[in-house]
């Protein structure tokens, strides 16, 4: 896998974070150290899931050494399908948690996380440079959760979230088409 396709693949999961990111301060119910929590929650909890999907492949092929680039495939696009399928059902308008409680931040933070999970199945079945995985994973999540503090704060709009949903689920799915048609030698 070379780096614009994972750079993509990290903005696509970060979509997430910055969707649910906007909603905790549209409900402006953030000050600086609840701000510092939020990040915090939001990038370290997904990151340890990332790598424990990392470490639950490693195991997986260590019992099914065949398993190669097609699980990598079927993984993005499940991605994709759930990113989409997210974009239509989610009313961001009607999730109103207190993001200053600690139970709040770490049930989301997990929610967040499972694809971040999803995530690590899928880059472990690839080449790829775990360092370069790593900076880029907290990169992105720190800022996908400024920029949705920041545009959630100017915008006021739900619907931005649902947009990002809808745009980071057509990117994994065209990596994971992209890859397909150079398995299938097609390019």
């Amino acid at each position: 896998m070379n780096l614009p396709d994972t750079i993509i693949l990290i903005f696509a999961a970060s979509t997430n974070i910055f969707a649910v990111s906007i909603i905790a301060h549209i409900h402006k119910c953030l000050k600086g150290f609840d701000k510092l929590k939020v990040i915090a929650f939001f990038t370290l909890i997904p990151l340890l899931l990332y790598y424990a999907g990392t470490a639950i492949t490693g195991l997986v092929q260590s019992f099914f050494p065949d398993l190669d680039r097609w699980m990598m495939l079927v993984v993005f696009l499940i991605l994709g399908i759930r990113y989409i399928l997210k974009a239509f059902k989610m009313k961001s308008e009607e999730r109103l948690y207190d993001y200053t409680q600690w139970s709040v931040l770490l049930g989301l933070s997990i929610a967040i996380g499972m694809d971040y999970l999803i995530l690590g199945l899928g880059f472990k079945f690839s080449n790829y440079n775990p360092q370069i995985v790593l900076i880029l994973l907290l990169v992105f999540a720190i800022l996908a959760t400024l920029i949705g503090f920041i545009w959630g704060k100017k915008t006021g709009k739900f619907v931005w979230g649902n947009r990002m949903l809808y745009l980071g689920g057509l990117l994994f799915i065209g990596i994971a088409l992209k890859g397909l048609i150079q398995l299938l030698g097609l390019v």
